[in-house]
């Protein structure tokens, strides 16, 4: 049998459910990727993700043609035209079965059933795969059979039906029969211009680099993860999510790891790695609910009350929050991690975007796709349920009331200021006790701006803006 494997999200050879079938049922096998500035460009994708997908499609071409799987390039005019690319590649190259895994959302769903009924109109079988998520999304339902919008219950139901056989991923791939096909990823234009400014060696593509991560942050930081994971200063989080987000490496490896780590143990053992756990698993929950609940996918908050909320827009505002200038130096050092790394530690997400949707009252909305535009690790369903989350709009939201004050979270989470400092070296001859909201003469003598903003009366704005459209 002769197959071929459509890569998407899920850049590897490691767990790999699509690509492990085609080699286990076919003689021959080839392999294809769509790539489409039009399609990243419409999803908001960053222009250090691409980057960083390019890199690692480089790699993955190695790795398969040691396997003698070449990889071909398309450059696709978007989700509509991809029916044509793939069931003409088939028929051209005389596939007898397509193979590839799933991806959620309302496009991408949309696509792929176009592609199945494509394929199936040439008579070439096809076969999908759920690489992303431990469970088929939406078989985890409530007692009333619904889908669930709290994380807890789902993160219990989850447990309570695991079975270590769903970690059965290890496999040997054997080298396949030759083909007359030469890989084209050398030779590809991809185009691509270099507009962010983020320290690409922060992130060396390719597999054995997101293993490498795993197993170091598994070693040496996983047990100190609880207490350690909410200090932006402390390099204490795994920094594996460039690698999810591409699908470099699976969920499944990373809880197979975690859980050798903690005797099997998802409760109980060590708590920073069941914590750790509890992150991965949240990817699912967010996975399952743009899964269960489409209009998440089209721009539309989850609570439909919210709908009714009257967002402001200031664009002096905006553009002094995206510059990191809003005069709060936590805010403002976490912005330029994001421009500088190209990725933000997770605790500065929630207080940045509760800021910039409770204090600022400007819609979530643009807030998700600023980030979207600056993050190598921009998931559309955590970007998304991150920032639902963050403005009370969303499933499992924080109350509408529940407004973090940017300078208890500064003093709380940076007690030493160190990490402003990293980010924000004017104020590197500030003592900690000032840092935080530096007086009007420091701010002064260090150039750095005034407040945008008065925190309580902003606090007390919100508050009236989500009662009004609650009633």
């Amino acid at each position: 049998m002769k197959s071929l494997v459509w890569f998407r999200g899920d850049l590897r050879l490691d767990d790999n459910p699509a690509l492990r079938n085609a080699c286990e049922n076919s003689e021959e096998v080839s392999a294809v990727f769509l790539f489409s500035p039009k399609q990243l460009s419409l999803h908001s994708e960053a222009n250090i993700k691409v980057d960083f997908l390019i890199k690692n499609l480089v790699l993955l071409e190695k790795k398969l043609n040691d396997l003698n799987i070449c990889l071909t390039i398309i450059e696709s005019e978007g989700f509509s035209f991809d029916k044509g690319y793939i069931s003409n590649l088939a028929a051209k190259n005389n596939i007898d079965k397509v193979f590839w895994n799933n991806q959620f959302g309302e496009d991408e769903l949309h696509r792929d059933l176009q592609v199945s009924e494509a394929l199936a109109s040439n008579k070439i079988n096809y076969e999908s795969f759920d690489d992303q998520v431990v469970y088929k999304p939406g078989t985890l339902k409530t007692g009333q059979g619904n889908p669930y919008s709290v994380f807890t219950p789902f993160k219990r139901k989850w447990i309570e039906f695991f079975e270590m056989d769903f970690l059965d991923i290890d496999y040997l791939y054997q080298k396949k029969s030759k083909t007359d096909h030469i890989s084209n990823v050398d030779a590809f234009n991809f185009n691509f211009k270099q507009t962010h400014k983020a320290d690409m060696d922060l992130w060396p593509a390719g597999e054995e680099e997101a293993i490498a991560r795993l197993q170091n942050f598994l070693k040496d930081k996983a047990i100190n993860y609880s207490k350690d994971r909410n200090d932006p200063i402390i390099d204490g989080t795994s920094r594996i999510s460039p690698y999810l987000a591409l699908g470099i490496i699976s969920s499944k490896r990373c809880i197979l790891e975690a859980l050798k780590h903690n005797n099997f143990e998802f409760s109980s053992g060590h708590i920073g790695i069941t914590k750790w756990i509890d992150e991965i698993v949240w990817r699912e929950f967010y996975k399952n609910i743009m899964f269960s609940f489409s209009k998440v996918s089209k721009g539309q908050p989850f609570q439909d009350y919210s709908k009714s909320i009257k967002w402001r827009f200031d664009k002096d505002e905006f553009d002094a929050w995206k510059e990191g200038k809003t005069g709060f130096p936590i805010i403002d050092a976490a912005m330029r991690q994001l421009l500088h790394e190209g990725w933000m530690h997770n605790r500065l997400r929630m207080v940045v975007a509760m800021f910039f949707t409770k204090n600022m009252l400007h819609d979530w909305r643009l807030g998700e796709e600023y980030f979207m535009q600056n993050l190598i690790d921009g998931d559309f369903a955590s970007n998304n349920g991150g920032w639902q989350w963050s403005s009370s709009t969303g499933t499992d939201a924080a109350p509408y009331f529940r407004i973090f004050n940017p300078i208890t979270q500064s003093t709380n989470f940076d007690k030493e200021g160190l990490f402003i400092k990293k980010y924000f070296p004017e104020l590197k001859d500030l003592d900690k006790s000032v840092i935080h909201n530096p007086p009007t003469e420091h701010r002064k003598y260090c150039k750095y701006p005034m407040q945008i903003l008065d925190l309580k009366e902003s606090r007390l704005r919100a508050i009236e803006a989500f009662k009004t459209a609650k009633n």
